[in-house]
């Protein structure tokens, strides 16, 4: 047991708590938000570079002493506004929605001025289960140094649409109808401008394009393709015939893709699964259930969706094989499915990953597969080796549909985060894939990659942030490379669920050191800081540790805290002549003992919790 021993304390008001292949950068892409930009600073931690308002507290203990979650968060608003840049918070801010986790409840609020929502705007709050304030991440724009902002829309939602549709000279078919919304976006050029935000998914020009119409001057503010392209071409077997055969791509000529016809080596591959609450009526099955719909969304379009009942080799059911298009049709639904009900087993409950839909056999046939967040589905092209053949590509894709739905939401897709959005989605796809067989369990998409049609990616690489990093799809494999070494450590379950809380806490633009505080953040609310120790080796093996907010010593000597911090022992820790002030919190964590001797003050305000 952790024993907490403290002599010669000096303490002035203390609180003891116990996509696939990487897309082509497209010419109707305009981009023109304006980064928030964040630098380090030692009184109070990272803040915002303009405004000097505080950008995160990983490390928050706030009590309050209403009981319900929202009052909970509005009070903890209500007592920060001043350190957040938060003013007039009952116009200013509205909830826009609370997800429940096993830590707790997330708040996740939006910006608003004239009562017209700011885009690329949110705060996160999370309450833990005891109503404690644990956590906040302040993705607020400075818009008060915007004087006698336009609140009234020259044009209609409808004008917008027509002036966005000729920019894209859309000449095929659009999927849905488009979604217009009257939004205050902040350009780099002119800073807060209202703006129609209009959404559109086309054929041609492919994309699921977001594109701001100027509500003032009728000009294009900013265009880009938020469809997140996965590095993959293949979909299923279980998880791929290259695994179960423990082979690899082109060993024999059986073992390659020959214009999507099947052999018998092929077909030896294909294992019994049951689609479990498939749609039935009228005596047509339809591949419908709670976690995934089957629908033809994209082009080429006519193929069949609805398999038969037919009994071969002794079994009745879907008998299909790769070269019939039913049987990525299966493969979707099958994975998709098991990947909905893995999120439900680790205890989280996310209603836009209910239903997935999914277009077995899209992009116009292309050599590549896609998220489409603005309509919430999945599709896959049969380019190459056909992207549904291989689960790797399913799971990655699902991933995509996490990120969107389990958390924030609307997710940069550049730089950094568009690097840690890939990595994530194929450490996703190996941990399913690893549960299954070791064979070769790092190279992801082993079936639809690593052959003539793409190079594929692999998550065993020694690769050391920043010297090693790449940008886009490459630069995600330290991301999964580091998860999947923590997986080897803390099994598949507990890795899994730590990955899945991460995204609670990310919010829309982190870079891969952020997302390496907030695995570690999700340990201390999941597990009390219980793994800490064999995460942290792995983050610093791979340069990804933030060494002014988490700190591993065995000793804690001569330091003034001014700003929050965590410091943990995989041992004992021995803390002497500490001072904790300006509103800080030090959060201590030990494997061994936490021995506090000699001077050690924590200033009025400021917060010492032990775990």
């Amino acid at each position: 047991m952790k024993k907490i021993v403290i002599s010669t304390l000096f303490v002035l008001s203390i609180n003891l708590i116990n996509a696939q292949k990487p897309k082509e950068s497209s010419r109707l892409e305009k981009l023109n938000l304006k980064p928030i930009e964040i630098v380090f600073d030692e009184q109070i931690g990272k803040t915002d570079k303009e405004s000097k308002a505080l950008r995160v507290n990983w490390n928050e203990s706030f009590k309050s002493e209403v009981k319900e979650v929202s009052e909970i968060a509005l009070s903890y608003l209500q007592e920060k506004k001043d350190v957040y840049g938060i003013s007039n918070i009952s116009d200013n801010i509205k909830v826009a929605k609370i997800i429940e986790s096993p830590s707790g409840k997330y708040v996740y609020y939006q910006q608003y001025v004239n009562d017209i929502p700011v885009f690329a705007t949110n705060f996160i709050v999370c309450v833990n289960k005891e109503g404690v304030v644990t956590y906040a991440l302040n993705e607020f724009r400075n818009v008060t140094k915007y004087k006698d902002v336009r609140n009234k829309s020259s044009i209609i939602n409808n004008d917008a649409l027509k002036i966005a549709s000729e920019y894209l000279n859309i000449k095929g078919d659009i999927i849905g109808e488009p979604k217009m919304e009257l939004v205050y976006f902040e350009s780099m050029d002119k800073g807060l401008e209202l703006a129609w935000k209009i959404n559109i998914i086309s054929m041609n020009p492919m994309g699921d394009w977001q594109i701001f119409v100027s509500a003032d001057d009728e000009n294009i503010i900013h265009v880009e393709d938020i469809a997140m392209y996965a590095n993959v071409n293949a979909k299923i077997f279980n998880p791929n015939p290259i695994i179960t055969a423990q082979t690899v791509y082109g060993s024999t000529s059986n073992y390659k893709d020959n214009n999507n016809t099947t052999n018998a080596s092929l077909d030896a591959e294909l294992k019994t699964a049951v689609l479990s609450n498939i749609k039935y009526e009228n005596g047509v099955y339809t591949l419908e259930g709670p976690y995934c719909k089957i629908e033809d969304i994209e082009g080429p379009f006519g193929h069949n969706l609805n398999p038969v009942i037919t009994t071969s080799g002794g079994v009745t059911g879907f008998n299909y094989n790769r070269s019939q298009t039913e049987f990525e049709a299966i493969m979707c639904y099958y994975h998709v499915d098991a990947a909905g009900k893995r999120i439900a087993q680790l205890g989280y409950n996310v209603n836009g990953l209910n239903a997935m839909r999914v277009d077995p056999h899209g992009l116009n046939g292309d050599d590549n597969s896609h998220y489409m967040s603005s309509g919430n589905y999945l599709a896959f092209g049969d380019g190459g080796v056909d992207d549904a053949e291989d689960a790797d590509v399913i799971w990655h894709e699902y991933g995509h549909a996490i990120q969107n739905n389990l958390g924030a939401g609307n997710m940069s897709y550049l730089g950094q985060t568009m690097s840690l959005q890939e990595g994530s989605s194929d450490y996703w796809a190996l941990s399913y894939k690893r549960s299954l067989s070791s064979y070769n369990w790092w190279l992801f998409a082993d079936w639809d990659g690593h052959n003539e049609f793409w190079s594929g990616r692999r998550a065993d690489l020694n690769w050391v942030y920043p010297a090693d990093y790449v940008p886009y799809h490459a630069g995600g494999q330290i991301w999964s490379t580091v998860l999947m070494k923590i997986w080897a450590d803390l099994g598949k379950d507990v890795t899994d669920k730590l990955f899945l809380e991460t995204h609670l806490i990310w919010g829309q633009s982190p870079t891969l050191q952020d997302a390496a505080t907030a695995f570690m953040k999700a340990d201390l609310n999941l597990y009390n800081g219980s793994h800490l120790c064999q995460i942290y080796s792995r983050l610093q093996e791979h340069g990804l540790i933030d060494t002014n907010q988490i700190v591993n010593t065995t000793s804690l000597v001569n330091q003034t805290v001014n700003t929050n911090k965590i410091v943990f022992s995989c041992s004992d820790l021995n803390v002497q002549d500490v001072k904790v002030q300006n509103n800080a919190k030090l959060t201590l964590d030990a494997a061994g003992d936490v021995i506090i001797s000699d001077d050690f003050e924590v200033v009025l305000g400021s917060e010492l919790e032990i775990k």
